[in-house]
């Protein structure tokens, strides 16, 4: 398994990094369109991934979709996709990987697989594509020479590009979840929007006491929080209250700051963190149920005007809560918040969410090594980032799902007002613009977020820095055994002491003791090889050399 921090997924870029690539969509656009079709007689590529839920309200395979009808016109290509059950994704593909058949095109999270990417390409489930991307690929090709990070994220230490990916480049399509706070709550109580620690700790203060929802009880929960499901966890504290570690200068597990890597539950610092929380927790600021919520537990507690404020996503979270309560509570109004600056920040405000500055997943497209249509397939992944391909999967056909506008896409009324679907839902029927191998537009993102608060959140989540956040990073593989079986103890270990600290139930003075038993358990080896790996990450060349394929 690629090692990205172990369990959670911190794949986030420096603010150089995030500059670097925050380009004008246009710079990327390849340098001439490619002949078409891409072959004279018709082909049927068989290819693995994933199937959203929301396609599946209304399709049974991403072939239905409008976008692969228009490409199956314009390359002569069709596919035959292989979809998981929804829920049994992982399974299906571990069982893939280990089975020795294998579709032409297998699209997965390579972070996941067993060993990493780089073991992927050993164990000859797919093949390495540098050499083919230069000879087949002039879109993606170009947009690697734009974006020399982009080499960095999808490629293994060895220099090998592995997978056509879904890349996110501007800073906007990235930006998709953070702090939200009742705004009706802050105009009736008097109250600015939190922008320190100490600006949270007085608002949630006054949620907690004087009674903003105005129903005479003292039962408004000031910051609530959901319980993420899935791999994405960071010991001891749900996703929602990582926004508070950019205020003491820290981020979700290894971080780094002037160079060096560091891993936050192991900084001084982390005291102070706990400290704050405790405090919080024991006058009633933090949801009670903050270590195990369900989503609906948390639903209903936002749906019964008890929430104050909350970490999550723009369109799941803001939109839909918003959607669901406005008519309930009268001047129900939620909005984006800073992320908070603090004691340990100096003064700065820090993304702590780790998919902010995530401009590569892990998610791609990669050729098997049974691919009997190699380079058909390389022409194929790469018309995805043309202007004209990438449109298609992003879009849908012309004059059905959308159409010009002032130069740019617009999605019709069969997208946005759709009698039956979502707009999410809508968007499935015809383009796969959230997951495919492409580049993410924010014209999109635009259309999606339909309220004037969604794009003003963008823009708040998006002042924040990545300062503290690294980039993907792949523990040597001679490392990779022994950092997974001390990261495996200190993740239990530290879960079980941030629980208790932040609850009550182990006193603060016992944090030295904390440090002396993560020390002894190997945290600093641990961190030493990430070091190591972020070395290695800073030192890839897109100019290494690449070895010799078909």
């Amino acid at each position: 398994m690629r090692m990205i921090f172990s369990v959670p997924r911190m794949l986030t870029l420096s603010k150089l990094f995030v500059t670097a690539l925050a380009l004008p969509l246009p710079a990327l656009a390849a340098p001439a369109a490619p002949a078409l079709p891409i072959v004279d007689k018709p082909l049927t590529l068989t290819w693995f991934v994933n199937f959203n839920a929301k396609a599946a309200v209304s399709m049974n395979s991403y072939a239905e979709q409008t976008a692969y009808q228009v490409l199956a016109e314009r390359t002569g290509i069709r596919v035959r996709f292989d979809h998981p059950p929804l829920g049994a994704e992982k399974e299906r593909f571990n069982l893939l990987a280990v089975s020795g058949k294998y579709p032409d095109v297998i699209e997965a999270d390579w972070f996941g697989y067993p060993g990493g990417s780089e073991k992927a390409l050993r164990d000859g489930v797919i093949i390495p594509l540098n050499d083919l991307i230069r000879r087949h690929a002039p879109n993606f090709q170009a947009l690697l020479d734009a974006n020399p990070e982009v080499f960095r994220q999808v490629s293994t230490a060895d220099g090998r590009i592995y997978a056509f990916p879904m890349l996110r480049l501007d800073p906007e399509v990235r930006n998709v979840w953070g702090p939200q706070i009742r705004a009706d709550w802050l105009h009736k109580l008097g109250l600015e929007a939190p922008r320190s620690i100490d600006d949270w700790y007085r608002v949630l203060k006054a949620f907690r006491t004087r009674d903003p929802n105005g129903n005479g009880k003292a039962d408004e929960i000031p910051f609530s929080v959901m319980t993420i499901n899935g791999d994405r966890a960071v010991p001891g504290l749900p996703a929602p209250m990582w926004v508070f570690l950019g205020g003491f200068g820290l981020a979700p597990e290894f971080f780094r700051k002037d160079g060096q890597v560091r891993y936050s539950p192991a900084e001084p610092a982390y005291r102070d963190f706990l400290a704050t929380m405790r405090r919080w927790y024991a006058e009633g600021l933090i949801d009670p149920d903050y270590v195990s919520q369900t989503e609906r537990q948390f639903d209903a507690r936002m749906t019964n005007n008890l929430v104050g404020a909350y970490a999550g996503f723009n369109g799941g979270g803001l939109a839909r809560f918003t959607s669901m309560n406005r008519q309930r509570f009268p001047g129900f109004r939620l909005v984006a918040v800073p992320y908070p600056s603090g004691p340990g920040s100096g003064g700065r405000h820090f993304l702590t969410w780790p998919e902010a500055g995530q401009v590569y997943s892990g998610l791609g497209a990669a050729v098997s090594s049974q691919n009997r249509h190699v380079v058909e397939t390389i022409r194929y992944l790469d018309y995805g980032y043309s202007k004209e391909g990438g449109r298609v999967l992003s879009y849908g056909r012309e004059g059905l799902s959308y159409t010009m506008v002032d130069g740019l896409p617009r999605y019709t009324a069969q997208v946005m007002r759709h009698p039956k679907l979502s707009v999410a839902e809508a968007i499935y029927v015809h383009a796969r613009v959230q997951s495919a191998p492409l580049v993410q537009e924010a014209n999109y993102l635009q259309q999606f977020y339909t309220m004037p608060e969604q794009r003003e959140a963008v823009s708040i989540w998006a002042s924040a820095s990545p300062d503290l956040l690294l980039p993907a990073l792949e523990v040597d593989p001679a490392d990779s055994r022994k950092f997974n079986a001390i990261m495996s103890d200190l993740k239990l270990y530290i879960a079980e002491m941030t629980t208790r600290f932040i609850t009550g139930r182990e006193p603060m003075e016992n944090f030295d003791l904390y440090l002396k038993k993560l020390d002894q358990a190997g945290v600093r080896r641990a961190t030493a090889y990430m070091q190591k790996a972020y070395d290695r990450y800073q030192s890839k060349s897109p100019a290494g050399p690449a070895p010799a394929q078909r």
